[in-house]
């Protein structure tokens, strides 16, 4: 087989140990490519792997820096949380974490299984004292909204017993002070306007016992213009009588005047109880009761001399009587 030889280029025979043209020895050149060859392979094979190292050494240290961000974040995570879960499903996962942050989130922990200990006793006493302190030894509680509403319905149940043992909207009223925006500041404010609604003025307290005590007055004089100067044309209902006319109301005073009475005295005693309701004719009456005496001169002294009765009414907003009845009280 004819080759170049690489000195001349001239055409040899590959079995020619020397070139004819030249004279340059052939096998020796050949055999040191041959390890010039092998040289080069050798180094690039190094090369090769000095890279691959290389570039694992900055892989890994991408991948550790990566670790220590998710650790760092998952602690910052764990201490700002107020959840315990949180908590320990990062000292769960992170079982190789610096030390420093393991035992600030272990301590963090601890804190918030002792604050739940202060709120289960807090809640379990009932007493809005407790949770006041509650609120005060923490105020950073996840708790804090919660024991704010337990303190507003202790609140608002003091306020609601209050009112209806002393029927009065001073507690209502309080409730609303302090808790202006609670869970049942708008049930209050709705107690506290049905209330007003029906609640009587002084002033209007001052006609309703006018107009009664004026009404007795008549009977005792005995005087059927004054007596009827003091009801309506028709009465809703007189002695249980509905749509009673004038007519029942002077027949009523005539039947008081027994034979045997020679004069009459009616006192009304101030012990009024009124409340507004609904006339049925867009507006409010005034409903009021008090107690009534009734004494007796006579002719016959075995009989009664005295007599105690309950008189319940109705104003109307012209300060006329629509309703009467009286009930005789026992003794």
């Amino acid at each position: 087989m004819l080759i170049n030889c690489p000195e001349c280029n001239q055409m040899v025979s590959d079995k020619a140990e020397t070139c004819p043209h030249c004279g340059i020895r052939l096998n020796a050149n050949q055999e040191q490519g041959t390890r010039n060859q092998g040289t080069k392979s050798h180094k690039a094979l190094i090369a090769s792997l000095i890279i691959a190292l290389i570039i694992m050494s900055v892989g890994y240290y991408f991948y550790s820096q990566s670790l220590k961000e998710k650790e760092q974040e998952a602690y910052e995570l764990a201490m700002q949380s107020n959840d315990p879960m949180v908590m320990q499903n990062y000292l769960s996962r992170y079982q190789d974490a610096p030390r420093e942050h393991r035992d600030s989130v272990n301590a963090h922990l601890n804190m918030l299984k002792e604050e739940d200990l202060e709120w289960e006793n807090a809640v379990n006493s009932g007493l809005r004292s407790a949770l006041e302190n509650y609120i005060k030894e923490n105020p950073e509680s996840p708790h804090l909204s919660e024991a704010k509403n337990k303190i507003d319905s202790i609140d608002y149940r003091k306020a609601e017993h209050d009112y209806k043992v002393s029927n009065s909207i001073e507690a209502l009223m309080k409730y609303l002070k302090e808790h202006p925006d609670g869970r049942f500041s708008i049930q209050a404010q709705n107690i506290i306007d049905e209330l007003k609604a029906v609640e009587v003025t002084p002033e209007e307290l001052a006609t309703v016992k006018s107009v009664c005590k004026k009404f007795f007055q008549a009977i005792n004089s005995k005087n059927d213009s004054k007596l009827l100067d003091t009801v309506t044309d028709i009465l809703d209902q007189f002695l249980n009588r509905n749509n009673a006319s004038n007519s029942d109301v002077v027949e009523f005073m005539n039947r008081l005047y027994k034979s045997d009475i020679t004069n009459m005295n009616w006192h009304i005693l101030d012990n009024y109880k009124a409340e507004k309701v609904d006339n049925g004719n867009g507006g409010k009456n005034i409903r009021v009761q008090f107690g009534a005496e009734q004494h007796i001169e006579r002719t016959d002294p075995d009989k009664e001399t005295l007599g105690k009765y309950i008189i319940s009414a109705e104003v109307t907003p012209e300060g006329r009587i629509t309703k009467f009845n009286m009930k005789k009280v026992k003794e």
